[in-house]
């Protein structure tokens, strides 16, 4: 096996895997080796370097010296200060604003580069609000369930998501249109990735899609079993398929006939009397009996068929209007997602009204200035919008923020001290890329500040400093993973300073409950928490006001489109409720 990588496409891969932090030891030195022989490579090597998105960052707060280039003993810095012979090794890198040692400024940028993308996967392994759980060892996945126990990290990476989409997943639920789930289903989520799967609702229509390439409208009320990439069973219910090229062979199945796709689109529909329909629209549909009491038959294009009695067919004409096709179904969810936007509208004017609101954005709200996020509370502490781009929210009509580089970010200031207190958003993650993700973050972490923020392992975080004291985290288990990036979700943290609790939130339900004085590690009861101060802050960002620890860079990667909190605890009722009148 060859010690350096053989191919531009191997090369690369070892440098994203690197950036991320994700290289074991024998990667490491592969790339090592690489760069070590080829004058191009390390070209390469350094352009990528330099665009690496955490430098500026890194840059504004540390002084980064090219000896601290080092990767558990192991550096680059030596093979990549090959091609400077003249270069000082003991030349120092500075903040940007301070003035620089001798040597040529390229290769300093270079190793600044360097040291960037490798102490950002250091710091996120050493420290944080919460420091690193202990390795836990997975079990092999036996069943179908989305939920997995973390996975043990390599050394030197960051720990990835611990709820993962099961490698058995088989559909994504794509929409759904004023579905009612009924009360003996569990509500299946727009942007869910799903095993298989028994699916029951008693109105609507569900748009699935097969990770195989087909494409289903199910009309309620109905029950569809999800058996693979390439089959459902249908129990009863109208179901309307899109089977493109590569999904031939896509089947649905009934208690007796088999509906085979040979290239089409078609519906297949059981009557509440238990009769059932095909109708094709496009292509042909070959049908077997599954009690082998009829021969197969093909039906083509613009043809149907109808169970009369048994075994027996009657040929019928195919009915397009009879099932509800993509343009009707994309109507449909045009005039549902207006309603929603104006049902939540009127519900901003009631949270507007809570006289415990200290600060409501809501992204929606237009101002002169487009650097300014206005609060619509009665304290009107408005926000500094720096760098972030607008961008579509919950609603193509509503906008919302997009955090991407390490300088974007909303700087607020909130004044004086609290008991009690509520704070919601709405939020889209597009990656876990730190180890933390900020949602709301003080400058300071000393004296009764509070932290709010995501893990890269999917756990929701929260973290109290009392002066003098060991902070206290307050960490979920793994609440989100790789299936919940892109989609807009609820979020909710309640401190509850006369009961000594703390309680966390994902689209309404509980996902976690903390006493104060404890935390998520196992301590002894500390003192109890009497106030809670923030001052100086930031959504999506942080800007330590001095080195707390060594994870500084925690810039969220996606989007807000709703922020509020209130000096009161909300109840379980409230924050489903604020879920439930606000989603899309």
């Amino acid at each position: 096996m060859s010690s350096s990588a053989s191919t531009l496409a191997e090369f690369n891969d070892l440098v994203d895997r690197y950036c991320a932090g994700l290289l074991d030891q024998e990667s490491f030195s592969k790339l090592e080796s690489t760069l070590r022989e080829s004058n191009e490579r390390r070209r390469q090597f350094r352009d990528t370097m330099s665009t690496h998105a955490a430098l500026n960052e890194i840059a504004d707060i540390y002084e980064i010296d090219q000896s601290g280039t080092d990767l558990h003993g192991v550096s680059l810095a030596p093979v990549m200060r090959q091609d400077a012979p003249d270069a000082d090794d003991n030349t120092p890198v500075t903040p940007k604003g301070k003035i620089l040692g001798p040597g040529k400024s390229i290769w300093i940028a270079v190793g600044l580069a360097c040291a960037a993308s490798l102490i950002l996967s250091l710091f996120t392994l050493r420290f944080d609000d919460s420091e690193l759980d202990s390795p836990i060892n997975s079990p092999a996945a036996k069943s179908i369930a989305v939920r997995t126990q973390p996975v043990v990290p390599a050394a030197n990476s960051l720990l990835p998501p611990t709820r993962l989409v099961s490698n058995r997943s088989i559909a994504l639920i794509k929409s759904a249109v004023d579905v009612n789930w009924g009360a003996s289903s569990t509500p299946l989520r727009v942007g869910e990735v799903v095993p298989s799967h028994s699916v029951k609702f008693e109105s609507g229509i569900l748009e699935i899609v097969f990770l195989s390439g087909a494409m289903i409208v199910v009309e309620g009320p109905a029950k569809l079993d999800l058996v693979s990439v390439d089959k459902a069973f249908l129990h009863n219910g109208k179901v309307r398929c899109y089977v493109p090229p590569a999904a031939v062979g896509f089947s649905i199945e009934t208690l007796n006939t088999k509906y085979l796709d040979l290239g089409t689109e078609f519906g297949v529909e059981i009557k509440p009397d238990g009769k059932q329909e095909l109708h094709v629209f496009d292509g042909e549909v070959r049908v077997d009996s599954l009690n082998g009491n009829a021969s197969s038959q093909t039906v083509l294009s613009g043809e149907g068929l109808q169970q009369k009695n048994g075994s027996e067919w009657e040929k019928i004409e195919s009915n397009p209007n009879q099932f509800t096709n993509t343009t009707d179904l994309s109507r449909r969810k045009t005039t549902q997602e207006k309603e929603s936007y104006q049902a939540w509208l009127a519900y901003r004017e009631k949270i507007k009204q809570d006289p415990s609101l200290i600060v409501f954005y809501d992204f929606d709200s237009q101002v002169d200035n487009p650097q300014v996020l206005k609060d619509l509370s009665k304290n009107a502490i408005d926000g500094s919008i720096i760098g972030c781009e607008a961008s579509p929210g919950r609603w193509e009509a509503k906008p919302s923020l997009e955090f991407k580089k390490p300088s974007d970010r909303v700087r607020l200031n909130i004044p004086g001290e609290f008991g009690d207190i509520t704070m919601t958003t709405w939020l889209r993650l597009d990656g876990f890329d730190r180890f933390f993700n900020s949602i709301f973050l003080t400058d300071r972490y000393e004296d009764g500040n509070l932290h709010w923020q995501i893990k890269s392992s999917g756990e929701i975080d929260a973290g109290l400093k009392l002066l003098n004291l060991k902070r206290r985290i307050y960490v979920t288990k793994p609440a989100l993973g790789y299936e919940d990036l892109g989609r807009w979700m609820h979020l909710a943290v309640v401190v509850d300073v006369k009961s000594q609790t703390l309680t966390h939130y994902l689209d309404g339900n509980r996902v976690d409950h903390f006493d104060l004085r404890v935390g998520s590690e196992p301590n002894e009861p500390g003192p109890p928490v009497e106030k809670i101060r923030f001052g100086n802050a930031e959504l999506g960002n942080w800007s330590p006001v001095r080195i707390y620890d060594d994870s500084p860079v925690r810039n969220l990667n996606g989007r807000i489109d709703e922020f509020a909190m209130f000096s009161r605890t909300l109840s379980d009722f409230e924050i489903r409720e604020l879920f439930n009148q606000s989603r899309n």
